[in-house]
């Protein structure tokens, strides 16, 4: 994997108060440690300075280990940062959006259980069609394959023999927080997102 696809990886951010917050890129992480605003926290929460990071890395230079190299230091990529001044809590609101739907319905039709991977595939319906007063909002809007979409037209789903799989509701950002990034790295913050209660075993 080259250097520029390393500073790409994701990296979990966490408050003062050892909650997981946000998700940034390992670029913007190590410019964060390079200012001094955040330090490097590991499984076992302990917290490192980046002085004390370089020199821990070092003990890996000839390892399997993902390190950043520079013509002067190489680091080990950081899993998690931790703000020490940082006090936001973890957004509670998700933003309306096409992606966001499609994460919160699982990229699968919410009348026929189809998988949608494909984009080609994907329609969104209102339950109660904007024709009559619906409105664009979490809980009256769901993903839909073209075939279902057809069949219901301008109708409710009982007028069109349509059946939700569940009823749709607002998302929370800790549903959503593990959809968008590859499945190693919810083993690899496990220990910090069940800290949070984002994650149950």
């Amino acid at each position: 994997m080259g250097q520029n696809s390393l500073l790409q990886e994701k990296v979990l951010i966490l408050n003062k108060y050892y909650q997981a917050v946000q998700i940034t890129t390992v670029q913007k992480a190590i410019c964060h440690l390079v200012k001094g605003t955040a330090k490097v926290i590991t499984p076992d929460w302990t917290t490192h300075s980046l002085e004390e990071w370089i020199k821990i890395s070092k003990f890996y230079e000839n390892g399997e280990t993902k390190l950043i190299r520079s013509p002067s230091i190489a680091i080990i990529i950081p899993e998690a940062i931790y703000l020490p001044y940082y006090e936001s809590l973890p957004k509670t609101e998700v933003i309306f959006s096409r992606q966001n739907l499609f994460l919160r319905d699982k990229y699968t039709c919410q009348y026929c259980g189809k998988s949608l991977k494909n984009p080609k595939d994907r329609t969104i319906d209102h339950i109660i069609p904007r024709s009559r007063g619906g409105k664009t909002v979490w809980t009256n809007v769901v993903l839909c394959c073209k075939k279902c979409n057809l069949k219901k037209g301008d109708r409710t789903p009982e007028e069109a023999g349509l059946k939700l799989l569940k009823i749709p509701k607002s998302p929370k950002w800790q549903a959503l927080i593990l959809e968008d990034f590859p499945k190693h790295k919810k083993e690899s913050w496990k220990v910090f997102l069940n800290f949070a209660g984002i994650l149950s075993d």
